[in-house]
């Protein structure tokens, strides 16, 4: 296309191996599409802006000064950056900074469990469901072994309220919401037992277990930030205590 040419070995890394004939005429085709339409806009570009507004020498050494630092600092990075972040600092911070991180949904510490509606001596199991005592929580955990068809105790840890399985859930999410009384539903030949140990609602503050994550993210994201500082200033001081730059003042 007038003095510019695109040739056959230009393409070769375009072509994933095991690539059939077909698919090959095809991404070539694409390719070459791509490559004229690229090569019409930059004809129209050149021939409608002002030599002004063609001149990007500019921009190009404003850019390439950027990608040549990043790329340095990206390096440095990757070889000095210490990314370990021991639990102890992410409780610091989480607990600093609690306001900071909200949960979006309902999560709960609960206990829940689905039994057969033949089960036995189920008014007993509502009374050890609720009770904290070592004794209740083994008598539950044994009955739930030999009767129930589904229950976990989650480890008495925090888990999002969605994933708690009940046959009536917007119900539950309405008592969840207004009262912290167990709640209990019957479907089929089965009756489902939940009680919420702790809850947080849309815009509490969220447990730890569900930003610790994003905590860990955000205290390496400020160790880049603090190194990529120190860079600079190391650099430019001894730049300075060798006298490599100087600065001019006006009379």
């Amino acid at each position: 296309m007038g003095d510019k040419y695109l040739y056959f070995s230009e393409m070769n890394d375009i072509f994933p191996k095991g690539c059939s004939g077909d698919d090959s005429i095809a991404l070539a085709k694409l390719y070459i599409d791509n490559w004229i339409k690229t090569r019409l806009l930059l004809q129209k570009a050149e021939l409608n802006l002002s030599k002004e507004q063609i001149d990007i020498s500019k921009e190009i050494e404003t850019y390439r000064t950027s990608l040549l630092i990043y790329k340095y600092e990206e390096l440095l990075l990757r070889e000095k950056l210490d990314t370990v972040v021991l639990d102890s600092e992410i409780n610091k911070y989480y607990e600093t900074n609690m306001a900071n991180f909200s949960t979006d949904e309902y999560v709960v510490r609960a206990i829940y469990i689905k039994l057969p509606d033949n089960s036995p001596s189920l008014w007993r199991v509502r009374q050890w469901l609720m009770s904290d005592q070592e004794k209740d929580v083994q008598d539950l955990t044994d009955y739930c072994k030999n009767y129930a068809v589904q229950f976990d105790f989650f480890n008495d840890e925090w888990v999002q309220w969605a994933k708690i399985e009940l046959p009536q859930k917007e119900a539950a999410t309405k008592q969840l919401a207004n009262n912290d009384r167990p709640i209990e539903q019957h479907e089929g030949q089965f009756t489902y037992l939940v009680r919420i140990k702790e809850k947080r609602a849309p815009g509490d503050t969220a447990p730890l277990v569900f930003v610790k994550d994003k905590v860990k993210s955000i205290i390496i994201n400020k160790r880049k930030l603090n190194f990529i500082s120190e860079l600079e200033q190391n650099i430019y001081n001894d730049a300075l205590s060798k006298n490599q730059f100087e600065i001019y003042k006006k009379p």
